[in-house]
């Protein structure tokens, strides 16, 4: 039926069963619309009972949510209540009849759960329709439309229409009730409403009345009771006993006994009350019976003795006393022991074996958990050193600093002092003592510990330029470092990382042969170049060959000229002149 897919804003009405109405539509849409339209209200009046209501605006979708229950896309939990007959059809459903168990909404949708009759929802129809009953109750003589008599007419019921009417709504409807626990309903047409009595509580039906009566209570059944004003006290409920509501005589019971104490109750006892924790001003003979070790419990707590001042330990310390504990006290405090008698303290150490200073001294002492204080400075060999003395005396050997080797280039302090890594031929071991002298910044130069992976860090021992500043380094391994000694000759006030670290070679001593010397031209002198040799020892200097043009000042004598020399064995210029006065002779006689 899709009237139930129309909406009560009319302008959300574009189409009727598929069929355009919009602005604009061909006259055939028209037709066909009207058609249509009279045809679902044909089809809506062909069944007044059952009812598809949408969200009363709208079309919606019942989707299925399980076999006993829907979801539907809009907010309809008010026209969808509890208890409505409800019928619902699908394509493997079929129709199905019950009612309405639960309907909730929670954003956006209402989840509504039903009682069938019989039959449940099929799982393979994802949705159905859900048609509900018409909720009218007609007027006291219904409507009828008779065709025999040509027109509508109204005329009276006949008794079966009437049964049939007042049990369809009979079976529709159903009284639902909950308890402080608990729901649940009653069909009206098949089941009856029983109210049942309780503990105390007992119901009669009679007629049209039902009576509900509380019992009157009894020793073994709880119910309605009432109190005596002379005992009792009631007030909005709460019973209270008055204040001397129960008398001697009323108990049971004419005395109690606690612990072997007896105290008598009866009514004609003048015994005056007795405080078990408070029984200052009443004699022993107000109680019948004595209080004996058996009466008391064991451990009574020192807060309960006395004022409460001495404590369980404190009462511990009495066990075992044979006599008066002040005596026994005395009698242990010998006044030559303890020295309460004694005015000097020559006269103390004697009574306590420790002899003069003098003696002492021959003894061991032992101070433990203390120290021995406000002794001065040593002076004598067998003198006891202080602290202080022994910081400043260790201070004047931190000058001999041992490395395992040192750095002959700048290093990345970052990762090239790891284990592994190779320092002028050393390879390193993580906690290996290095020297870096080399850095581009001076201001990181001074001695590092190798780790494990990642950067190093300077030696906690040497990381101040107090520390470093006059140290002398010894080089334990290395190519070029090996046993070599250097010395930090920064000044003691600079401070680290603004600071440069420079550190010079002080042994081996320039002595010995020096094998390689740097020459440059000086004038007309050899001079050596570089860093001037002062120390005494022998230099060696190798000068293969001189080129001709660096001997004389100006020389135009090449090297081949200079060759002609060889081979000459005395005066150059006397050999020529002899040669050249031979050689003329000869000449001569050839001419002629």
């Amino acid at each position: 039926m899709t009237v139930s897919n129309y909406n009560t804003t009319a302008s959300s009405n574009t189409a009727i069963n598929g069929v355009n109405i919009s602005e604009g539509m061909s006259p055939s849409d028209v037709n066909n619309a009207i058609r249509q339209e009279l045809k679902d209200v044909r089809d809506v009046w062909n069944d007044k009972e059952w009812f598809l209501l949408g969200s009363g605006s709208s079309t919606v979708t019942y989707t299925r949510a399980s076999s006993t229950s829907v979801t539907i896309n809009a907010d309809v939990s008010t026209t969808y209540h509890v208890g409505r007959r409800i019928k619902i059809t699908g394509t493997n459903t079929g129709t199905i009849y019950g009612k309405i168990a639960t309907s909730s909404y929670s954003s956006p949708n209402t989840t509504v759960a039903f009682t069938f009759d019989s039959g449940t929802i099929n799982a393979s129809d994802s949705t159905v329709s859900v048609f509900v009953g018409s909720t009218y109750v007609g007027p006291s003589i219904p409507v009828i439309h008779d065709t025999s008599l040509g027109t509508s007419q109204i005329l009276p019921p006949s008794q079966g229409a009437v049964k049939t009417y007042v049990d369809a709504q009979v079976t529709a409807q159903d009284l639902d009730f909950e308890g402080d626990s608990g729901s649940s309903n009653v069909d009206l047409d098949s089941q009856s409403l029983d109210i049942a009595g309780g503990s105390g509580i007992t119901t009669t039906a009679s007629g049209q009345t039902l009576t509900v009566a509380g019992d009157d209570a009894t020793t073994s059944a709880k119910g309605v009771a009432s109190f005596s004003s002379d005992n009792f006290a009631v007030s909005s409920g709460a019973v209270t006993i008055k204040d001397g509501g129960v008398v001697n005589a009323e108990l049971a019971n004419s005395s109690v006994n606690y612990g072997g104490v007896s105290l008598s109750l009866g009514g004609s006892d003048t015994t005056p009350a007795f405080n078990l924790v408070d029984a200052t001003g009443y004699t022993a003979s107000a109680l019948t019976g004595t209080i004996g070790n058996s009466q008391v419990a064991t451990g009574i707590d020192s807060a309960k003795i006395a004022d409460g001042s001495v404590s369980n330990t404190e009462f511990q310390y009495i066990n075992s006393l044979s006599s008066n504990a002040q005596t026994q006290l005395s009698g242990k405090l010998t006044a030559s022991n303890n020295l309460s008698d004694i005015g000097t303290a020559s006269t103390a150490r004697t009574n306590l074996g420790l002899g003069t200073i003098s003696t002492q001294a021959s003894s061991n002492v032992a101070v433990t958990g203390g120290s021995i204080t406000g002794i001065g400075s040593p002076s004598n060999n067998s003198d006891v050193a202080i602290k202080s003395y022994v910081d400043d005396a260790v201070a004047g050997l931190r000058t001999r600093i041992i490395a395992e080797c040192a750095t002959t280039a700048n290093v990345n302090l970052t990762n090239g002092l790891e284990a592994g890594d190779t320092i002028d031929g050393v390879t390193l071991v993580a906690g290996d003592r290095v020297l870096v002298k080399d850095q581009s910044d001076a201001t990181e130069n001074g001695l590092y510990l190798a780790v494990s992976s990642g950067a190093s860090s300077r030696d906690p021992e040497h990381d101040t330029i107090a520390e470093l500043s006059g140290g002398m380094v010894v080089v334990n391994q290395g190519s070029t470092n090996d046993n070599k000694i250097f010395l930090c000759t920064t000044d003691s006030d600079g401070s680290i990382g603004s600071t440069n670290i420079t550190y010079v070679v002080v042994t081996p001593s320039n002595t010995g042969t020096v094998t390689s010397v740097g020459l440059t031209q000086s004038g007309t002198e050899f001079t050596i170049g570089s860093t001037p040799v002062t120390s005494s020892g022998n230099i060696t200097i190798n000068v293969n060959r001189i080129s001709a043009t660096k001997i004389g000042s100006g020389t135009t004598v090449s090297d081949t000229e200079y060759g002609y020399l060889a081979n000459v064995s005395s005066d150059i210029q006397t050999q020529i002149d002899a040669k050249s006065g031979a050689g003329f002779a000869v000449a001569m006689a050839i001419a002629l």
